[in-house]
């Protein structure tokens, strides 16, 4: 499987109009997704980059980091995460050790662009989103998105096509974790939950997205967390794959206000978060005034990064006693480690933590446990 043939199957088997993307309230649909997709796809390998070349993600939260990450997928191109509170060294160290050779950046940040350009001369295009005009030197990101007709790329892709994952969680400098698409979509769970009976795996592209589309598209995910993380992007990722919908904010800042507001304009089925970071001001906003928003539409509320404590769980579900409250366990480098899942009817207790099916633990002497 790859990433890019499971994008335009679903593109095709999907209505041209059923929602993709919502930013801020402003709709995305299947079809302008991949119209925008594979118009910057061709701009990409018009500005010189050729299969496997790396593109450099600069950006918050926003429908546009979708869109170019289906644009790489459509062109054979990798993703590279860069993280926005990096400084001028770190921002070089990631260019240069990724070898990019495209980076969109958020108008935002536009002078650690314009300092560091002249430093990274391998960079072939120079890529801005939003802002007042571009400087000279970069080209602007929503021209590009809507410059040609949007038809697919005659273009043979394969499943050991990339997509890197810069972690921050290391020693020294961050390290580059690397995931082919095939693999990727494995541990990702393969499009089973789509399957008819939710457990065969789909033999191809079209497939899956046949099987997307018989159930009429998929959930409302809402990233809380930064898409330039794994879990914000990972999450984003699998709401899309399933023929959902990724819904974005670019606050500078997390905002809880914010956030409740999100998931009862847009109703979002799914938020995921980084534990009590994010749920103990969730929780906060809605005991200072409850019943403030409506929050029927959410069904899941997922945790990656550090687990959360048992009591904001049982106050979230004392504000809304439908909601499945998941810990997922995994690394940069590894997904579907363990897991434990916490509902009302499970008496607000926090589940025993379970691990994943393809998942051992040993001692230091070599003892499986």
């Amino acid at each position: 499987m790859n990433y890019g043939d499971l994008f335009a199957a679903l593109a095709r088997a999907l209505p041209d109009d059923a929602p993709a993307l919502v930013h801020n309230g402003t709709v995305t649909s299947w079809g302008d997704m991949s119209r925008r997709g594979n118009n910057l796809a061709r701009a990409f390998l018009s500005a010189g980059a050729v299969t496997g070349d790396k593109v450099a993600f600069y950006l918050r939260n926003h429908s546009a980091y979708m869109e170019t990450l289906a644009a790489c997928f459509a062109a054979r191109l990798t993703h590279v995460n860069i993280n926005y509170r990096y400084v001028e060294d770190e921002l070089l160290y990631i260019l240069d050790n990724s070898d990019a050779v495209i980076v969109v950046y958020d108008a935002e940040f536009r002078d650690q662009v314009e300092s560091l350009r002249t430093k990274a001369p391998d960079v072939k295009l120079w890529l801005q989103l939003g802002g007042a005009e571009p400087p000279e030197f970069t080209k602007d990101f929503d021209t590009l998105a809507n410059d040609g007709d949007g038809s697919e790329l005659d273009i043979e892709r394969a499943g050991d096509d990339m997509i890197f994952l810069y972690t921050g969680g290391t020693t020294g400098m961050p390290k580059g974790v690397m995931w082919e698409h095939q693999n990727h979509w494995l541990a990702n769970g393969q499009g089973v939950s789509s399957a008819p009976d939710r457990k065969t795996p789909p033999a191809s592209a079209e497939e899956h997205a046949a099987n997307v589309a018989a159930k009429g598209g998929g959930r409302r995910s809402y990233p809380a967390c930064p898409q330039m993380h794994g879990t914000g992007l990972f999450i984003s990722l699998t709401a899309l794959t399933n023929g959902g919908v990724v819904v974005t904010t670019d606050t500078a800042r997390f905002d809880p206000v914010d956030a409740w507001t999100i998931v009862e304009r847009d109703k979002v089925n799914v938020m995921a978060v980084v534990g009590d970071a994010f749920c103990k001001p969730l929780l906060k906003v809605l005991d200072e005034e409850p019943g403030r928003f409506d929050l029927s539409s959410l069904r899941h509320i997922i945790s990656s990064g550090v687990m959360w404590s048992p009591e904001v769980k049982t106050g979230l579900l004392r504000h809304h006693d439908g909601l499945v409250l998941m810990d997922t366990f995994g690394a940069s480098e590894a997904m579907g480690v363990g897991s434990s899942t916490t509902t009302k009817d499970a008496g607000a207790k926090v589940a025993k933590f379970r691990l994943g099916p393809n998942v051992k633990v040993f001692t230091e002497d070599h003892q499986e446990v």
